[in-house]
């Protein structure tokens, strides 16, 4: 089976229009009959979608208006939304729009602006190596320090005891 991966999706919408018994039904497969404001809660579960198996975080936000700022936890490392509305309730529809738009505008903000071509031919300039990385990939990571410490041991042994800085 492959490996398991990892998925964070969160739950926005207007304040009691059931994104807590949404996630509550997902995760535990039964409705809450009471309503207690939420603040946020999190909430984990196995999932497999056809062959893949995925680790899923819930997060159920407290409910935003039309006027909520959103912050960067809820845009940055998100992989999904779930934008909740009540049908008994105009103002939730509406603030649903609001969110969407907010998030669609957020979105073109965080779009990758450096090509890995460009990074790739900066790196050759210097005479360095070349790693793209995220700090959210914890291999990748770890390769970017284990071929840097590599490196300084190989440029070592060339030139005997160098007290130089390498560049990467």
């Amino acid at each position: 089976m492959p490996p398991l991966r990892h998925r964070k999706v969160l739950i926005l919408g207007y304040r009691a229009v059931g994104k807590t018994s949404l996630a509550h039904q997902f995760v535990e497969g039964k409705f809450v009959e009471c309503y207690e404001p939420t603040v946020e809660s999190t909430y984990n579960k196995m999932v497999v979608v056809g062959k893949d198996e995925f680790q899923l975080q819930l997060v159920d936000t407290a409910g935003q208006d039309e006027y909520t700022v959103l912050p960067h936890s809820f845009i940055i490392g998100i992989h999904g939304y779930v934008l909740v509305y009540s049908v008994t309730s105009l103002r939730s529809f509406q603030v649903v729009k609001s969110l969407h738009k907010k998030l669609h505008e957020s979105r073109g903000k965080t779009r990758r602006e450096v090509r890995t071509d460009e990074g790739k031919k900066l790196a050759e300039s210097w005479g360095a190596i070349f790693l793209e990385s995220s700090a959210k990939e914890s291999q990748v990571t770890m390769g970017i320090f284990m071929k840097l410490i590599e490196e300084i041991d190989r440029v070592d042994n060339s030139y005997g005891r160098s007290t130089s800085c390498h560049l990467m």
